[in-house]
């Protein structure tokens, strides 16, 4: 497969005047470093770019959710209204965080790495938004704190040593169940690969 080489950019006199014609320098040190190396690293890893492009782009988010969703069944299926409730607290508090993030984004005025480094390689749509902070990771974020605090809490140990309907019985065997601990993990890894996906497409500084 080609790689998805990026256009050439023209240099503006201020690297952020096409959004805001305000004066501000791109990320400097570490960061673009980073930035720099991963991009390098996407150049010599042509063979991955489709993958890597539909992962953080799409693939990424839905397999995020399909994981949330199959969080809120088990909690749906053990009949624990406290689970479920803060599951959906949790959805709600992530499209609100999604909000709150436009606004952050508007005060940081963090440009896309693309626009200060024109030669980068870019495997997705340029986007006219700015780069911090990140949308997707909000997300990742979000659903997996959500899920985190459903396996920490109380919940489970009043269903999870219920007896076929019967009365729950708290003891020392009712925590979250296996399934859940390993929906925790799996969720908390897919976010982070997310959020490396999103800088090796170029799109996001680290």
């Amino acid at each position: 497969m080609e790689p998805l080489v990026a256009t050439q950019l023209p240099t503006p006199s201020d690297p952020r005047s096409a959004l805001t014609g305000v004066q501000v320098l791109p990320p400097r040190g570490l960061n673009t470093s980073v930035y720099l190396d991963l991009n390098r690293f996407s150049r010599h890893t042509a063979w991955a770019h489709g993958f890597m492009h539909a992962y953080a782009l799409w693939l990424g988010p839905v397999l995020l959710a399909a994981v949330f969703v199959a969080t809120y069944s088990v909690a749906w299926w053990r009949r624990s209204p406290r689970a479920t409730a803060l599951l959906i607290l949790g959805g709600i508090g992530t499209v609100v965080a999604l909000g709150l993030n436009q606004v952050v984004g508007h005060a940081a005025k963090e440009l896309r790495p693309y626009v200060a480094h024109r030669d980068a390689l870019v495997l997705v749509s340029k986007a006219n938004d700015y780069s911090f902070p990140s949308d997707h990771s909000i997300v990742a974020g979000g659903l997996t704190v959500s899920i985190l605090l459903v396996l920490g809490s109380r919940a489970w140990r009043r269903v999870w040593s219920s007896d076929h309907g019967g009365d729950a019985r708290p003891g020392p065997r009712a925590n979250a169940p296996e399934v859940v601990k390993v929906l925790a993990v799996v969720n908390l890894g897919l976010g982070l690969f997310l959020c490396f996906a999103r800088v090796y497409v170029g799109a996001h500084y680290p």
